[in-house]
């Protein structure tokens, strides 16, 4: 009756997805540290939506499915919500701003797509990416909008297009990064934890 293939990892992926269209509906409602919040834990999905693939049996077909499904859930959350949290908190008001959202949105596609050909590269039997992969903005990016609290209009203004620029050229360029694993999956929910207490406290 409807197409598509449902599973524990594809479950997880959608819920990413939810949470990033309530980080938008929160920043058009000026709603700055609930939407942050939200875009932190879509990344918190997608750290654990690969996880449980790789722990639950699947048909080839829901392999290469998962695979697609991921990578255009990553686009929506970490390549256009991140824009839209930009616009809603000022970064709007001039072309270099535009110039800088444009390049930051297209870098993140030509990521995934490059991602999804090549996929990840093995040197001295370790995994890496080729670039920045796109889901780690759900750190960075909650970590620079924190700045907002301690510097004035200005000040913040010029940060966010230096961050955005730099996470961009991180994206496309050609560097090892190595793949996160073991420990990593305890590191990112403790920080995600800590950055949720203190949009909440600093938001009072």
């Amino acid at each position: 009756m409807f197409i598509g293939l449902i599973n524990p990892p594809t479950i997880v992926t959608f819920l990413g997805l939810l949470l990033g269209v309530l980080s938008i509906n929160f920043a058009l409602q000026q709603e700055f540290s609930l939407a942050i919040i939200c875009f932190i834990y879509a990344g918190i999905c997608d750290l654990f939506d690969g996880l449980i693939a790789r722990k639950v049996k699947m048909s080839d077909n829901e392999k290469l499915f998962g695979v697609q499904i991921d990578s255009m859930v990553d686009m929506a959350c970490f390549g256009i919500v991140p824009v839209i949290l930009a616009i809603q908190f000022g970064m709007n008001n001039q072309i270099i701003d535009i110039i800088i959202l444009s390049f930051f949105v297209s870098s993140a596609a030509m990521r995934l797509a490059y991602f999804n050909v090549f996929g990840l590269e093995e040197h001295n039997g370790k995994a890496y990416y080729s670039g920045l992969p796109v889901t780690f903005v759900a750190l960075l990016l909650p970590l620079v909008y924190l700045f907002s609290y301690f510097l004035d209009s200005i000040q913040m203004e010029w940060l966010l297009r230096g961050s955005y620029f730099v996470i961009a050229m991180l994206f496309i360029l050609n560097i090892p990064i190595p793949k996160p694993k073991g420990i990593f999956y305890l590191i990112f929910p403790f920080i995600a934890i800590f950055l949720t207490f203190s949009y909440l406290l600093l938001s009072r």
